[in-house]
């Protein structure tokens, strides 16, 4: 199944107006294509999209739209965008994305294997101006790459991590930090308990740094599902480092658990 959701510069019209689509005749059709002129009609296009769009559809046009959620598609293979004003995209699937140079692009959040690696290595060139980014991979099995291109304007990054069939480094995560100058605050949420990763207790004591490059924006950072893994204790030790202007640094060694001592009475 091959859908694809194209954003036009042009609206669509016919005799000065939109066609318009009854949704229980949606039954067939393969190209559907909503002018700017369609929406005072329909406050809830969300909703109306919902019952709409019927099994078949090819092709789906819209004018001017700035945000776009995509998630439970997970036979869709392409999402291609021109939308000149789309300015967040949540993203859970496996579909490749050919967005073009998304220059509004400011906030991201994107979900699948091995999506850390594939946004360092894509997204800097595509989106120069993303602010905010979100990874989740709950299979990361290639290590993040060193790499020259720059996040000159992300602020905030979060990343989600699960490994399941081989230790991931967690140190080469200091290519993005690296890579974001104007980094602000970084989350880290490792979902299992690194159990085959080497740790600095092992027989390899000796941590690897990275040539010094002051942080001068960075502020807050949090690591949920620190442990003693090598790739964590030598990544928190380059923040502690090179994070001049750090204010808080939070490692929590509660992996996913929400149950936590509490001081009031009717709380375990």
């Amino acid at each position: 199944m091959l859908l694809v959701l194209l954003a036009c510069l042009m609206p669509f019209y016919v005799l000065g107006g939109v066609i318009p689509i009854s949704p229980s005749s949606g039954i067939g059709v393969k190209i559907l294509k909503l002018g700017p002129s369609f929406i005072p009609y329909h406050n809830n296009l969300n909703s109306w999209l919902q019952v709409a769009v019927k099994p078949g559809i090819e092709e789906l046009t819209l004018r001017r739209f700035s945000y776009l959620k995509i998630f439970g598609c997970w036979r869709l293979k392409l999402i291609e965008s021109k939308a000149p004003n789309l300015s967040t995209l949540n993203f859970f699937g496996k579909a490749k994305l050919s967005l073009g140079e998304a220059l509004q692009m400011k906030t991201l959040s994107m979900s699948h294997s091995d999506v850390v690696c594939y946004a360092r290595t894509e997204l800097p060139s595509i989106m120069p101006n993303l602010g905010a980014l979100t990874l989740s991979s709950c299979d990361e099995v290639v290590n993040t790459p060193m790499l020259p291109t720059k996040f000159l304007c992300l602020k905030h990054l979060t990343i989600c991590l699960g490994s399941r069939h081989s230790p991931y480094d967690y140190f080469s995560l200091v290519s993005f930090l690296e890579a974001s100058p104007s980094l602000e605050t970084l989350s880290l949420d490792v979902w299992k308990k690194p159990m085959n990763h080497e740790t600095v207790f092992g027989h390899s004591p000796h941590l690897r740094q990275m040539t010094e490059d002051q942080h001068c924006y960075l502020k807050n950072v949090k690591i949920m599902g620190f442990s003693s893994a090598k790739g964590l204790v030598e990544l928190t030790c380059y923040i502690l480092k090179n994070a001049v202007s750090l204010e808080c640094l939070t490692l929590d060694t509660n992996y996913g658990c929400t149950s936590r001592c509490s001081d009031s009475e009717s709380g375990r």
